[in-house]
């Protein structure tokens, strides 16, 4: 259906297009598309809805489009090929593109690149990539699902750094190897470890030897235990957005250099999985009281996510905290526990938060067997923000609301006691 709305926004009427370089009796210049000839004049749109159109489509479609369309090629192929998964399937395929000087002219475009695991380990890495890497003038992103024991040193400009790891052979990972993989990256700004299953994958203490890029802004972990390392460079990375995901107490010394990071975080996500690591939150503070978040994501159990939000929030400085995120982990087959939930004392601290501006409400189902066995599916309760016009009896009350003579402003929360009170019932 997508493609049919490019095709139709695309091409000119069939009178005037032959689908080649569609010489139109009417030229038209990129980024101007037009709909098909209606009575009256041409419907023209803006370039910025053009833009966007563009945007939403996969490299496969953008590349189909712009064989029916030329004019869409100019600005599809920064998109179609921002970013490029080189696999043992493709990869001497791919090499040869570049066996000719200015045969391939699409490096430029390349932002991103995914390297599958079984290639890493293949002469490839080592003989081949380093021939076109340097192609890559704008690569900003690196992809990997193991540790590589080379690189070629054109990928030191990565800012963006992906590590995918999954229950197989690695579960033993050495965290010395690892951490002297990350130090190899002098600009690197955000970093991301998934591990499918990371409640199993033991990391001991990395060493001090090899230091974190002093770059670093951005972190995400499915395993915390990497956080010491993270904070003990000199000077210490700035780390401003943060996201952890604690599925196991053995987790729990390492959040002690959360208070390292005080300073700088603005953004702090937690994915807390495990009853006992919702328990220390409940009585101990992980965070530094002078703590000046912007954003707050809490995802835990339904029996104790309200709490750990309400005792995050009893501490730390919200002076500047605009958004927040609280995310309810409920079997599929407990589903009527959120009427256990604490209403009205969510409502009063969220109505003594004097910069919010967002709120979020998710439920996130779970499968009986564990979180590692989630069951894939969110359902947001609650999504309100600031800029909606305020309404006394529904939503979250943070609009400003024309002045009514003889009468009091309307309570800043007076709309989110409604709507909390009421959330229950969906």
């Amino acid at each position: 259906m997508v493609f049919s709305f490019i095709r139709a926004l695309a091409c000119f009427p069939s009178r005037s297009a032959d689908y080649g370089l569609l010489e139109a009796e009417e030229q038209v210049s990129w980024p101007i598309a037009s709909f098909p000839q209606l009575p009256g004049p041409i419907v023209r749109l803006p370039p910025e809805l053009v833009q966007l159109i563009v945007r939403c489509g996969d490299s496969t479609m953008l590349a189909t489009c712009s064989l029916v369309c030329a004019q869409w090629m100019a600005h599809a192929r920064p998109l179609m090929f921002s970013r490029i998964s080189i696999s043992m399937a493709n990869a001497n395929r791919f090499a040869r593109l570049f066996a000719s000087p200015g045969r391939a002219t699409f490096g430029s475009y390349v932002r991103e690149v995914e390297l599958d695991e079984l290639i890493i380990g293949d002469f490839f890495i080592s003989d081949v990539l380093p021939k076109f890497i340097v192609n890559f003038t704008h690569l900003d992103t690196l992809t990997l699902c193991a540790v590589p024991n080379w690189l070629p040193r054109a990928f030191q400009v990565v800012t963006h750094l992906e590590l995918n790891f999954s229950l197989t052979k690695r579960l033993s990972e050495d965290p010395h190897r690892l951490t002297g993989f990350i130090s190899l990256f002098p600009r690197l700004e955000s970093l991301k470890l998934a591990q499918e299953y990371g409640a199993f994958l033991r990391f001991n203490t990395p060493s001090d030897i090899c230091r974190p890029p002093t770059s670093l802004r951005r972190v995400e972990l499915d395993n915390p235990l990497l956080l010491p390392w993270i904070t003990s460079g000199t000077p210490q990375p700035r780390i401003a957005a943060l996201r952890l995901d604690i599925s196991s107490a053995d987790s729990l010394k390492a959040l002690e250099s959360l208070r390292c990071l005080s300073p700088s975080l603005r953004s702090l996500d937690l994915i807390l999985s495990d009853l006992e690591v919702g328990a220390s939150f409940l009585t101990k503070h992980h965070l530094d009281p002078n703590t000046q978040l912007h954003s707050l994501r809490i995802q835990a159990d339904h029996s104790q996510a309200a709490q750990i939000l309400l005792t995050i929030l009893s501490y730390i400085d919200t002076s500047s905290l605009s958004e927040i995120s609280l995310d309810f982990a409920i079997p599929y087959l407990d589903s009527p526990v959120l009427t256990l939930l604490p209403w009205g004392a969510l409502d009063a601290a969220l109505a003594a938060l004097p910069a919010l501006r967002r709120l979020m409400v998710v439920k996130v189902l779970v499968s009986p067997h564990g979180w590692r066995s989630r069951i894939n599916q969110r359902t947001v309760l609650l999504d309100a923000v600031n800029c909606m016009p305020l309404c006394r009896d529904f939503g979250f009350g943070v609009g400003v609301a024309p002045p009514e003579s003889n009468s009091r402003p309307p309570s800043r929360a007076a709309g989110s006691r409604r709507y909390l009170t009421d959330l229950h019932a969906l």
